[in-house]
C-alpha cells in the first residue's frame, strides 16, 4: 500500500508540513524519503527535516488534510499520540509563531502536540507559561501550564490536584513530563479572575458576593473534609469557569496547600499573602484549616466594599490590624446587610476555636436565609472605639498586584511574633491560644 502511494497523494501529504501537529506526519515521510519541504517557522526543525527552507511554502489548511489522511488509513489521534517517539529530548518547539510570539522559547511536548492543538499564549509568570489548547478529538479547550520538572513546589500541588474532583476546584486533566519540563494540563478557566472583576466593578452586589461565596465554601467544604488546607485564598487565586455573569468559581493555585494524614492534625508552617493571612499564622501557634476561613472572611469583605479589610504599608501596623481585628465597616463603601456584617464578623474572629467552619458557614442565615444562632456575633460600636485607627482605606483598584501580591517573609513574621504576642496579650484578642 504504501508503494502504491500516487502522485497527487504525495503531493497531500508534503502540504502537512504547516501543521503544528504534524511531527509523526514528517516521520512518515521521511522513514519513506518522500520530499518534504520545511519553512523557516515550522515547528519541526530538527533532524528529522529533509531540505532546505522554502520562501514560498503552500500554505494549506493542514487540519483538513489531517483528517482526511485519518479517515484514509483509520489512524486514532490517542493511538498515534502513544506510538510517536519523541524527538530528541522529547520536546519540539510551539506551532504557529504568528500566534505564539515567543515561540522559539517554548518548547512542547510532542505527545502533547499530537493531542492538542496548540493555540495561543495566556499568561506569563517568572517561572511559568500558561498556553491555551484545544483536544483535537472533543475539540473542547484547556490550558496548559509549563513549568520547570525540578520545581518543587509544583509537585505538592500536582499531588493535591491529583485527589481532588470537584465542581468549585479547578481540574487537573493531565501531565506531561520531557527531561526538563513538565506540561500540566488543566480545566481552561476563560472567565478570568475574581480580582479582575472587583475592580472591574468596583464592588459587588450583594447578591452577586452571596452566589461567589457559596460557591467559594461549597469548594472549601469539600476540600476540609479530605484534609485539604489551601493556605493562600484570595481573589488572584479564584477564577471564573467563563465570562458570563453566572459562571462556576474556581480554587485554583494549590501550591501552598497541605493535606493532613490525621484528624484534628495541626499545621506549623507560616505562609500565605501577609493581607489575608490569619492571627495564628502571625502569633506562631498550631493552626488547622480554619486559617481558610479567615481569608473567606477577608474575600468577602472586599466583594461588598470594594477595599481591603486589613491595608497597610507598613508591614508591622497591617499584622498589628490584622491580630487585633482591626477593620470598620464605612459606611461609603460597604453595600452589605446587617446579615453580611454578621457573616463577615464570625469569620473574621481572632479566637479560631469560635470561627466558623466551611460547613457552618454554608449554613449561615446570610446564606440561607435561615436563622442560626451560632452565626449572629456581631461587633459592638464601643468595640470600634478601643481600636486604633491609623489604617488605610485604600479600594482594591488602587492596590496593585506588587503591593500585595507577595507572600509572608517566615523570617519577618518571627521577628515580630514576640511584639505581636505582647499586643494581644493585652487585649481580649489573645484568645486565638
Amino acid at each position: 500500500l504504501l508503494h502504491s502511494i500516487s502522485t497527487p497523494f504525495s503531493h497531500m501529504l508534503r502540504a502537512l508540513h504547516q501543521n503544528q501537529s504534524s511531527y509523526f506526519i514528517n516521520r512518515f515521510l521521511a522513514s519513506y524519503r518522500i520530499p518534504t519541504v520545511i519553512s523557516g517557522d515550522s515547528p519541526l526543525m530538527g533532524n528529522h527535516c529533509l531540505s532546505s527552507p522554502s520562501p514560498q511554502s503552500t500554505k494549506t489548511h493542514s487540519a483538513t488534510l489531517l483528517d482526511r489522511l485519518f479517515a484514509k488509513t483509520r489512524l486514532d489521534h490517542n493511538a498515534l499520540a502513544q506510538t510517536v517517539p519523541p524527538p530528541v529530548g522529547g520536546e519540539m518547539p510551539l506551532g504557529d509563531c504568528t500566534v505564539l510570539k515567543d515561540r522559539a522559547a517554548m518548547r512542547m511536548d510532542s505527545r502533547l502536540v499530537c493531542k492538542y492543538e496548540v493555540l495561543s499564549v495566556i499568561g506569563k509568570g517568572s517561572f511559568s507559561q500558561v498556553v491555551r489548547v484545544q483536544h483535537r478529538m472533543t475539540k473542547k479547550f484547556f490550558a496548559v501550564k509549563l513549568v520547570a520538572a525540578d520545581c518543587g513546589s509544583i509537585n505538592n500541588e500536582l499531588q493535591i490536584l491529583s485527589r481532588v474532583r470537584h465542581q468549585f476546584v479547578i481540574r487537573l486533566e493531565e501531565v506531561f513530563k520531557s527531561s526538563t519540563r513538565l506540561f500540566i494540563v488543566m480545566e481552561m478557566a476563560s472567565g478570568g479572575e475574581m480580582y479582575e472583576r472587583v475592580v472591574a466593578k468596583g464592588r459587588y452586589s450583594e447578591s452577586e458576593a452571596k452566589d461567589a461565596t457559596r460557591m467559594l465554601l461549597s469548594g472549601l467544604q469539600y476540600l476540609h473534609s479530605i484534609r485539604i488546607t489551601h493556605r493562600d485564598l484570595k481573589p488572584e487565586n479564584l477564577l471564573y469557569a467563563d465570562p458570563s455573569p453566572n459562571s462556576r468559581l474556581l480554587i485554583t493555585d494549590f501550591g501552598l496547600a497541605h493535606q493532613c494524614t490525621m484528624p484534628l492534625e495541626t499545621m506549623t508552617e507560616t505562609c500565605g499573602t501577609p493581607e489575608y493571612i490569619a492571627p495564628e499564622l502571625l502569633l506562631r501557634v498550631p493552626y488547622t484549616d480554619k486559617v481558610d476561613m479567615w481569608a473567606v472572611g477577608v474575600i468577602s469583605y472586599i466583594l461588598l466594599s470594594g477595599i481591603m479589610p486589613f491595608d497597610d504599608d507598613c508591614r508591622s501596623r497591617l499584622y498589628t490590624h490584622i491580630i487585633t481585628a482591626n477593620y470598620v465597616y464605612y459606611p461609603q463603601f460597604w453595600s452589605g446587610s446587617e446579615l453580611a456584617k454578621q457573616f463577615v464578623d464570625c469569620l473574621l474572629n481572632t479566637n479560631s476555636m469560635e470561627r466558623l467552619s466551611a460547613s457552618e458557614a454554608i449554613n449561615h442565615q446570610w446564606l440561607t436565609g435561615r436563622e442560626d444562632r451560632r452565626s449572629t456575633r456581631t461587633r459592638p460600636a464601643s468595640e470600634y472605639s478601643q481600636l486604633p485607627r491609623t489604617r488605610s482605606t485604600r479600594s482594591i483598584r488602587s492596590v496593585t498586584r506588587s503591593d500585595h501580591g507577595h507572600k509572608v517573609d517566615p523570617r519577618e513574621v518571627d521577628q515580630m511574633s514576640s511584639d505581636l504576642k505582647r499586643i494581644a496579650q493585652s487585649t481580649k484578642h489573645y484568645g486565638v491560644f
